[in-house]
């Protein structure tokens, strides 16, 4: 039986390390602009929900008589 021989770590060179932080950074700002969308999105939808749920609201109501203090037999 062959004896294991453990895996040597081999430390990026600087360029290596620099091309992926580059990658990383655009990846990062990609999905961030793209969250930024997607949020905006979001707060357009409930914007538009909430005007039509406050124009529905406005439909239904009813506009009552006033009632008197007290019943016009005790006056």
């Amino acid at each position: 039986m062959a004896k294991k021989e453990p895996a040597r770590f081999v430390t990026p060179d600087s360029a290596a390390r620099d091309a992926e932080a580059a990658k990383t950074t655009r990846l990062r700002a990609l999905r961030l602009a793209k969250e930024a969308v997607v949020a905006e999105e979001k707060k357009v939808a409930a914007d538009l929900d909430a005007a039509a749920k406050l124009a529905k609201a406005q439909t239904r109501r009813r506009v009552r008589t006033p009632h008197p203090a007290t019943p016009p037999g005790l006056t």
